[in-house]
């Protein structure tokens, strides 16, 4: 039997529309996912997904979303979007949301003022980024597995530190050898075994077929190396105090790159923000716990209207 994740997933794939958008002469790749509720008006989300991944790994949780409009674009670099010219950093990601945003808004795709902007892990740093900077104002703010203090001092910090060296192994190391090692299965599922925490046979294999497929998708060592470099360059905390839309945090209990009291000290930075914590899950709701995920969401969105 097909694990629910997984056909969650594919209930979303089954309502996506690929298209994209130039922006700054790159293309970017995005994916519309109409609301199954026809009969009222629904609101609209855009997602921003986690370093490495694409916009493959937020499905499961659009597939339980069904009363909610989603737009999910791969992040340039990943997926089917271009690559910056420049640096990959943080400053630049936050930009080009407000870019995205922009072009949703002028094609009538999205409300200006309606708009929610959900982001899960690396994509909540790019997401408090682009919204303290005044990139974009959305009307509510969704971080799921937010990286909420410095990488470097998490719960594993240690795997952090080995893990820094081998993307500094990867940037350093002759072209071939070193997109060979960014790239390596063993590496994947390595990562995936540690941050996978479910004992649900079925649902770890089909977290790890996810990796496998998605996790190297991106279009050079340059971007992955980058991107890595960012991503423990800043974290949500930096950001709170300047962010005043309504936030709703969603945590895990054993989440390994934020510790739960870590969370808390960046809620306590925001201006107006609540957290919701799912026991027994780790880093990766968004594929352990979408139903659950979907249910605060839903409930969040109904209690600030």
């Amino acid at each position: 039997m097909t694990n629910p994740s997984a056909l969650l997933a594919n209930r979303a794939k089954e309502r996506g529309v690929a298209k994209s958008r130039n922006l700054d002469g790159k293309s970017t790749a995005y994916w519309s996912y109409k609301s199954e509720n026809t009969s009222t008006a629904s609101p609209t989300m855009v997602m921003i997904h986690g370093y490495r991944g694409n916009h493959h790994g937020l499905e499961a949780i659009v597939g339980a979303l069904t009363d909610v409009n989603v737009i999910v674009p791969d992040l340039p670099g990943f997926g089917r979007s271009e690559a910056f010219d420049e640096n990959h950093s943080i400053e630049r990601y936050a930009v080009w949301v407000g870019d995205f945003i922009k072009a949703l808004v002028g094609a009538s795709e999205i409300d200006a003022k309606e708009f929610i902007l959900l982001g899960h892990s690396f994509g909540t740093i790019v997401v408090a980024a682009a919204v303290a900077e005044g990139w974009v104002a959305p009307a509510r703010v969704i971080l799921i597995n937010p990286v909420s203090a410095p990488a470097l001092s998490g719960p594993r910090a240690f795997m952090t530190k080995l893990t820094a060296g081998y993307y500094w192994a990867g940037g350093a190391l002759p072209n071939s050898l070193g997109n060979a090692l960014l790239g390596s299965p063993l590496i994947v599922r390595g990562m995936s075994i540690l941050l996978a925490k479910t004992r649900d046979k079925e649902l770890r294999a089909w977290i790890h077929r996810e990796h496998d497929l998605n996790f190297s998708n991106f279009a050079s060592r340059r971007v992955a190396h980058e991107g890595f470099i960012a991503s423990i360059s800043a974290n949500v905390g930096q950001f709170a105090s300047r962010i005043t839309a309504q936030t709703l945090m969603i945590i895990g209990e054993r989440d390994d790159i934020t510790s739960v009291a870590d969370q808390q000290i960046a809620k306590s930075k925001f201006s107006n923000a609540k957290i919701e914590q799912i026991d027994g899950v780790g880093h990766l709701i968004h594929y352990e716990a979408p139903v659950l995920a979907a249910r605060l969401i839903q409930d969040f969105i109904g209690s600030a209207k």
